[in-house]
């Protein structure tokens, strides 16, 4: 069963009449909506602009699309996706899935991110704050293992490493110094984190002999 769609009512008629005819403007005609307002609509919602690409591609049966909304959940206009999808963002340093958490096509995250200052802003903001999170949870599970939150160490030290740029921008900025000098900073921590997981790894494979 197909999640429900959050959005205005008008999503499942739609939906159902593209997956009849697989012609966009007849379904947009069964609306009654301009195609201005049912664009907009996709470009930010997510959920709703995969059932339609699914529904072009044959992917999304007629009861589906009737299916698609259980609750009428209006999603937000003019930017108010933002909070989610930054509070994701610092939760997951994942794009991808910050913008699948806010409902939001990563296509007009970019977009927004692109012509937005200060939206540009809080993105690297959100970044900087969750790879800070990320070191310390990095930092405190080699310290003391919680048998009850495993961690997967190589793809946290991965993911330290392949934002190190962006946080040394961010970091450089904050505390005036050089970005190399951040970056040369990180290259360190990363390094011993990596020594200090080999070494665990090699303490815990001889007491297990």
């Amino acid at each position: 069963m197909r999640d429900p769609i959050p959005g205005p009512k008008w999503i499942p008629v739609f939906l159902e009449t593209l997956v009849e005819t697989r012609i966009v403007s007849d379904a947009m005609t069964a609306t009654g909506k301009t195609p201005g307002t049912i664009y907009a609509q996709r470009n930010r919602n997510l959920a709703f602009a995969t059932a339609w690409r699914d529904a072009l591609d044959g992917k999304l049966t007629a009861k589906a699309a009737r299916d698609a909304q259980k609750n009428l959940i209006e999603v937000p206009a003019n930017g108010g996706w933002k909070d989610a999808f930054l509070s994701a963002l610092a939760d997951s340093s994942n794009i991808t899935k910050a913008a699948q958490e806010a409902n939001i096509p990563v296509s007009t995250v970019y977009r927004e991110r692109s012509k937005n200052p200060a939206f540009a802003q809080s993105w690297q903001a959100a970044l900087f704050e969750g790879y800070t999170n990320l070191e310390m949870e990095v930092l405190g599970h080699l310290r003391d293992p919680d048998p009850g939150r495993p961690m997967d160490i190589t793809n946290a030290l991965r993911l330290l490493a392949a934002h190190r740029d962006s946080f040394a921008r961010e970091h450089a900025q904050r505390q005036n110094v050089t970005a190399a000098e951040v970056r040369a900073s990180i290259e360190r921590k990363v390094e011993k984190l990596r020594q200090q997981v080999a070494k665990r790894k090699a303490k815990e494979a001889h007491d297990g002999q």
